[in-house]
């Protein structure tokens, strides 16, 4: 039986779980397990601190990882160091480090969703900066424009501005990261002790400024696991202004309720299967005319609309079309199936 490696946090913990117990545990490690061997496959849990790239053992070998979103990201960077050397040390981790890359990362997943073609979901326009500075001499921009500092989940530190002054007062003020007095002061020193010194930016911080979509009342979450689909509907709630994250998996309507668009679920299929991954969750819009991508993540994301609480049903590609089939809704039996197509699918 062919062995897939599933490398664990300093907590034990494997992926992201809607509802876990423990609190914030991840995956059961033996429902995954059961969940594999049903699949054809053994997985063997590793805890990130016991690998070690050079050893020779790692090339040609599938491995799995989990993420993290612990406060300012920094055991997420240790996670970054782990998985990009066992890619250098031909292990296959899937999905590509990338992917991982663009977790909780807004602008180098949208650097990579500009990367796509128009009919995948390349069809936004949008700009990427890493300093307030950057904003001055850039192309004109139709506002209002939505502005995303790097780092947030279910709508937070998402922003609409209206003109350019307001994007560059939200960049000041809430996307920056702050700067204490005694690096102002010593900047300030330098730029009177050499002459022609250019100083520092006092606004740094990554930050994407995208297009906005006019009178959206509504965004649809999809979430590809192989060829099964799981939509649910987010309407924008008025308290949210603009943003339909983040407004509660109890207030979303789900599967044939959510009354995607013909043509949706063949939109999210194109970009799905360019990015060339087990599972995705994406975010797309339709203004009547046209789909357009809005975010995705390949790595650590919500997992709720998998469960049958929600959706009944989910969607299953077939040459008819996407076809309806009962959701016996459990996460790790999904995501271990994601897998097993994925492989099957590459070899």
């Amino acid at each position: 039986m062919d062995k897939i490696y599933l490398l664990t946090d300093y907590k034990g913990r494997f992926g992201s779980k809607h509802g876990d117990a423990p609190y914030r545990s991840g995956m059961d490690h033996e429902l995954l397990r059961q969940s594999f061997l049903d699949a054809g496959y053994e997985a063997i849990f590793v805890p990130f601190s016991k690998i070690d790239p050079g050893d020779g053992n790692w090339k040609g070998k599938q491995v799995l990882y989990t993420s993290s979103e612990d406060k300012g990201l920094v055991y997420k960077e240790y996670i970054e160091n782990v998985v990009l050397s066992l890619e250098y040390a031909g292990a296959e981790v899937i999905p590509s480090y990338r992917f991982l890359r663009a977790n909780n990362n807004k602008v180098f997943m949208e650097l990579l969703r500009g990367m796509l073609p128009d009919e995948a979901g390349g069809n936004l326009k949008s700009f990427c900066f890493g300093a307030l500075e950057e904003l001055d001499g850039v192309s004109p921009m139709n506002f209002p424009v939505i502005v995303k500092g790097s780092y947030g989940a279910m709508g937070r530190n998402v922003f609409l501005a209206h003109s350019f002054d307001e994007l560059k007062s939200i960049v000041r003020h809430r996307i920056a990261t702050p700067v204490t007095l005694r690096f102002r002061f010593k900047e300030h020193l330098r730029k009177l002790r050499h002459r022609g010194y250019r100083r520092e930016s006092f606004y740094r911080g990554g930050f994407v400024v995208q297009d906005f979509i006019p009178d959206l009342k509504n965004d649809w979450k999809i979430y590809y696991f192989g060829d099964r689909a799981y939509v649910f509907n987010r309407p924008v709630f008025p308290k949210r202004e603009f943003r339909a994250s983040g407004g509660g998996y109890d207030n979303y309507s789900y599967g044939l309720e959510a009354h995607a668009p013909e043509g949706m679920l063949e939109f999210g299929w194109k970009i799905f299967r360019t990015l060339d991954i087990p599972f995705v969750s994406m975010d797309v819009a339709w203004d009547g005319n046209r789909f357009y991508l809005l975010e995705f993540q390949c790595v650590y994301f919500g997992t709720a609309g998998i469960l049958r609480k929600y959706s009944r049903i989910f969607f299953r590609r077939s040459e008819a079309g996407w076809q309806t089939s009962d959701n016996e809704g459990s996460i790790e039996k999904t995501y271990a199936y994601g897998i097993a197509w994925y492989l099957k699918e590459r070899s």
